[in-house]
């Protein structure tokens, strides 16, 4: 379960909305898919730690919604994960792109 203290998470990341406002409960996959798009390194990991390695993986993996090559690389090498792993890429194949 979650931490009751709240990850710190800057405004560069949340640039959009106001951060006290977030309701990391509710909101636990659109801030960790923003995070991933947006977020420092050291931020994914304050996400990961804040709701747990096994939670934030299956987000990842079973998320319907489009998410950036990035943070699909960056959840690879966290997660030990392969391409096939991610659920969003069943509609649209990885294009890798240099």
């Amino acid at each position: 379960a979650p931490m009751n203290e709240l990850p710190e998470i800057s405004k560069r990341t949340f640039w959009d909305v106001e951060i006290s406002g977030i309701n990391f409960e509710e909101s636990y996959e659109w801030v960790i898919h923003r995070v991933f798009d947006r977020g420092t390194l050291k931020e994914v990991l304050v996400i990961v730690k804040y709701y747990g390695s096994d939670f934030v993986k299956d987000v990842m993996k079973k998320t319907t919604v489009f998410l950036p090559n990035h943070s699909i690389l960056l959840a690879m090498a966290i997660f030990k994960l392969k391409i096939s792993d991610f659920k969003c890429l069943e509609k649209r194949p990885f294009q890798m792109t240099y």
